[in-house]
């Protein structure tokens, strides 16, 4: 059985703790530190609270819709953003999938969507670079291939749309892909991320670092071919039992 790279990320902490032992809260809060701004809409609290959709289901939404537009989408094809959002969410055996959206739901969806459209448009501007929406993440071992949400060239872009501030798992995510990425780029499969940005098109804050800084940061003075060779010791190990 093989473990998409986001659940190993998010449910087998114990592998990064090894790996990253200084992704520590202290840590996570001194990189959410150094989040800058980004001009939203504001998603009013108010009228989340009148929305039935759970949050991960509507904000699913607003990535698909943020995604339509980053296509060409100029006017929103709702029937079809929606299915798509109950293709995906289907993933999840937590998930409530509902029958219908509310005009309130799309409102809602579509100040998130546009959000994020606007986002990585004026980031693309900056960078020069085109938008890669759902990049390819090579697989490991155990380790599934995925994708990614986005991509400017050979920086990363991770979309959250938590009211918090992002958390470790964020992070651990980031770092497993780039992991994956070395691991490819070593076997000449594929090409290394060199940067990532978390990005919250709900908050309006984004971190952007290079990895080689975040990899001084967490890994404790290691080198990446050292990382690389601890983490594929543990995966190896995880096979085994």
């Amino acid at each position: 059985m093989q473990f998409d790279p986001r659940t190993v990320a998010r449910e087998i902490p114990g592998v990064f703790d090894e790996v990253f032992p200084q992704l520590t809260p202290g840590i996570v809060a001194h990189l959410n530190n150094l989040a800058s701004p980004v001009q939203v809409q504001p998603v009013l609290q108010e009228l989340l609270l009148q929305s039935g959709l759970q949050r991960a289901m509507l904000f699913e939404l607003g990535y698909v819709v943020g995604e339509r537009l980053l296509e060409g989408e100029v006017v929103i094809d709702w029937p079809n953003c929606f299915a798509e959002t109950l293709r995906r969410q289907r993933g999840y055996f937590d998930a409530k999938l509902p029958d219908q959206l509310s005009v309130l739901d799309q409102s809602l969806a579509e100040t998130v969507g546009r959000n994020l459209a606007d986002s990585m448009r004026e980031m693309s501007r900056e960078s020069g670079c085109s938008i890669v929406v759902r990049p390819k993440i090579p697989g490991l071992e155990w380790i599934a291939s995925g994708y990614g949400d986005f991509a400017l060239g050979n920086t990363l872009v991770e979309v959250k749309c938590t009211a918090k501030r992002f958390a470790a798992a964020d992070y651990r995510q980031v770092a497993i892909y780039w992991l994956l990425s070395y691991a490819a780029s070593i076997e000449r499969n594929g090409a290394e991320w060199e940067n990532f940005v978390l990005l919250n098109p709900r908050s309006g804050k984004k971190v952007v670092m290079k990895f080689e800084a975040f990899l001084s940061i967490v890994s404790s003075g290691r080198t990446k071919v050292d990382i690389l060779q601890l983490f594929q010791s543990h995966v190896g190990s995880r096979l085994m039992r």
